[in-house]
């Protein structure tokens, strides 16, 4: 995919990546993770449901309802053998 970007961006683009030491594309890409992390931020952040399941997983954690990853696998795997 080819991105069309105006000359100041591009310049601006330039200075960025010289100040940090990385090549324009490495810092266009930089740019392109930090908007999408960004976006689904404010998807979840707007999601009522996702906010309410985010908080009921925190008082799980904080009441220490958790699983160690041994245990889901071992949970997992007696699943695994019970339904072939």
């Amino acid at each position: 995919m080819t991105l069309r970007l105006s000359e100041d961006l591009i310049a601006e683009l330039r200075q960025v990546a010289k100040e940090d030491h990385r090549s324009v594309q490495q810092s266009v890409v930089l740019a392109i993770e930090a908007w999408l992390a960004a976006r689904e931020t404010a998807d979840i952040k707007s999601d009522p449901d996702t906010l309410r399941a985010l908080a009921a997983a925190r008082e799980e954690v904080a009441g220490g309802e958790v699983s160690s990853t041994a245990d889901v696998l071992a949970a997992l795997a007696a699943r695994q053998r019970h339904s072939a």
